[in-house]
This record gives C-alpha cells, structure tokens and sequence, in this order.
C-alpha cells in the first residue's frame, strides 16, 4: 500500500494510525506527536538523534529539521525591535510571537516583515527583495496563513515559517521514468499526485504566479499552476516510460532555460526552489551528472548580480526502492553539492525511524506530508550553509 492508499484508509478510519491526530497518548493539545516545545518536529532516530549515525545538526540524508520559528535570529529569535522592522543586517531583538504587538494567537504584518528581513539576510538574495517589496508582500499573507493553519491543523509557530515560501519561484521537477508506473502497482503514481497537490496548495497560498512542472522524459511543461485541482488533469497526459535522465534533464529543461538564461540575460524575478520528485536512482548518464548539474548552476550564479543563493534543490523520494533511498544518501553526503540540497526518504522509511525514536512517535500519513513540505522550507534554510561553505 502506497502513500496514498494509506492516507484514504486513515481518513476513512481516524483510528488506523493509533490515536486521533496520530499523537501519543499524554501528547499536549496542538503539539506535534513527539515534540517538546511547540512548532518543533520529532527527533528522527533513537534516542533523538538524526538517523544514519549522523551528527546532531550535520546536513546529511532524510535529517529532521530541528524546528524555530524564527531560525535566523539569535537564539531563534525573530529579528527586529519593537519600533519597527530592522533594516537589512540590523541588531537583532523583539517580542514574542503571540505577545502584545499580535495579540494570542495572532500574528501582525511586522512580524511576518521580520521572518521575511531575515530569510533574505540570511541567503543574501537583497538583490530580488529591496524592503518595499517585502512590506507589499507581509501585508497580503494574514488571511494566506489562517488558511494554512485551518487546512493542516497547524500550529501558529510552525505555519508563520510558510511565509518563506512567498520569496520563491517552485519549480517541481517529476521522475516519469516507466518504474513510476510499473512498480508497486501504480501506487507511485497516486503518491506523486498527493504530493504535487499539497505542494500546490501551500505554494500558491503565498506565490499567486503558482508553480510550475516540467518532466525527465516528457517535454509536457506547465506553468503557473494555482488549483489543486489542476494536478490531476495534467498528470493524466504523462505517459510514464524511459529510464531517469535525472542531472541530464535538470541542466536542459529546468536550469538552462529557468534559472540560469533569465539569469544572464538580468531577468530573474525570484530565486528558485526546484523540488525533485522520484522513484529511483539516475539512469542512461553519467553517474555524475546530477551533481555536475547542481555545482556548475551554483557556480555560474555566484558570478551573477544574483549570487549563488538564487537557487536551492530538494530531492524527495516515492516508493520503497532500495537503491534510490541509498542515491540520496549519497548525494545529501557529496562533498561537492551536500550543502547546496536536501533529501528526504519515503514515508515508510521515516515512519520506521521515528517508531524507533525515544519517546517513540507514530508519524502518520498526513503528518508526513506536512513534514515533507516543512522540509521543502529546510531547503532555503540550507542556502546559508552553501553561501558559508564557499
């Protein structure tokens, strides 16, 4: 059973994943199963620390976020004073979230201005967001966040870092390879689709452009997607079948063409989130075309107006394949392009992880799937790590 099929049986059952919201018993209200703090994920390996013997806090492959709401600032503090919003680069300091200034539970647009300041600080894209534009932008996502919270049930903290999003171009860029379709019996397929359609929903919440698609092997391209709903219709029209041109078409349909030409030519209007969806490991190219791919677009943008922080990678898996789980681990760990991405493993994978963590923790279909898109913020999180490295 993919991850679609289980998501449908625990919606027909709220008691197929154990307690209601998948949460321990005793968890608090409102807290993700596993936490301690609210807004942080759950340890991801046992005992609470990152699974594949990795150092707590060292990028590596299918590591769990160690959640702030503000993770820029000192101590994870937003940025800012109560005055006003800090300019570019200014001390950092401010009240809480929820106090005073925003009322409970409540978030005012100069906080929001504050998580936007310091995303664009901290990955040094001041070149896309003179501070005029980010008080358009902080002004319009109020009502976007509410939607969020109510939609996927989450925590205040956690839904306010989904305003990063509004900062980004997603390009999500899909494995129709012919194992999507053959293997585990379409059930890829389905996962691929629930995937596609939550990423939707969270991006175009705060990115009214929407996203855009493009295909290893299919030249089928579709841009600023804004429903849902679209996702089905155009996956409809994907024959899936070939190998896995994964670094090969990354370099010919999504960087030449998207980031790296508008690039040159002065026209980039948003760095770039490129999430990589697939099923296995590459296929039909050099083995090292995938990381060539990443490097070289770095590389070629830190000699841009733009700097090399104009574009991030994410690379997710569906399905249970062995060696694409031990691909991303690779990659994730390459010496040349670990820094510049993050990976994350299936849901079985992950779920099998957390079971293991102390306190164990029942990581559910949706909890998953909020988790991954968490992830997908991670990767802009991880744009500081790269412009640090080199």
């Amino acid at each position: 059973m993919g991850l679609a099929s289980k998501l449908a049986a625990a919606q027909a059952n709220p008691n197929y994943y154990g307690p209601p919201g998948g949460a321990p018993q005793g968890a608090p209200q409102g807290a993700y199963p596993g936490q301690a703090p609210p807004g942080q994920y759950p340890p991801s390996g046992p005992g609470g620390a990152p699974p594949g013997g990795q150092k707590a806090g060292a990028p590596g492959a299918y590591q769990a976020p160690q959640y702030q709401a503000y993770s820029g600032g000192p101590g994870g503090k937003p940025p800012g004073g109560p005055g006003g919003p800090a300019p570019y680069g200014a001390p950092q300091g401010q009240q809480p979230m929820g106090g005073p200034a925003g009322g409970p539970g409540q978030v005012n647009p100069q906080q929001y201005m504050q998580v936007l300041q310091q995303t664009v600080v901290d990955n040094k894209i001041q070149n896309f967001f003179p501070p005029q534009r980010l008080d358009q932008i902080s002004r319009t996502i109020s009502n976007q966040i509410d939607r969020l919270r109510q939609g996927w049930n989450l925590p205040l903290e956690v839904a306010v870092d989904f305003v990063k999003l509004a900062l980004f171009d997603i390009i999500i860029y899909i494995d129709d390879s012919g194992s999507m379709a053959f293997e585990e019996g379409g059930e890829r397929i389905k996962d691929l689709k629930l995937i596609l359609e939550r990423v939707a929903f969270a991006a175009t919440l705060f990115d009214h452009d929407g996203i855009s698609l493009r295909f290893m092997n299919n030249d089928l391209a579709r841009n600023n997607i804004t429903q849902p709903a679209e996702i089905e219709q155009i996956i409809s029209q994907v024959q899936f079948k070939g190998l896995t041109p994964m670094g090969t078409s990354l370099k010919t349909k999504v960087l030449d063409p998207l980031v790296l030409g508008p690039a040159r030519s002065g026209g980039l209007q948003k760095p770039i989130l490129i999430i990589t969806i697939t099923d296995g490991q590459p296929a039909g190219e050099p083995e090292s075309a995938v990381q060539d791919a990443v490097r070289s677009a770095s590389d070629e943008l830190a000699r841009t107006q733009y700097g090399s922080g104009a574009v991030s990678f994410q690379f997710a898996q569906v399905g249970n394949d062995l060696r694409a789980r031990e691909f991303l681990g690779r990659l994730d760990r390459d010496p040349r392009v670990g820094h510049l991405i993050d990976c994350t493993s299936n849901y079985e994978v992950e779920a099998d992880e957390m079971s293991k963590s102390s306190p164990p923790v029942n990581l559910t279909v949706e909890l998953w799937v909020r988790r991954y898109l968490y992830i997908t913020i991670s990767a802009i999180e991880r744009l500081t790590e790269e412009i640090l490295v080199d």
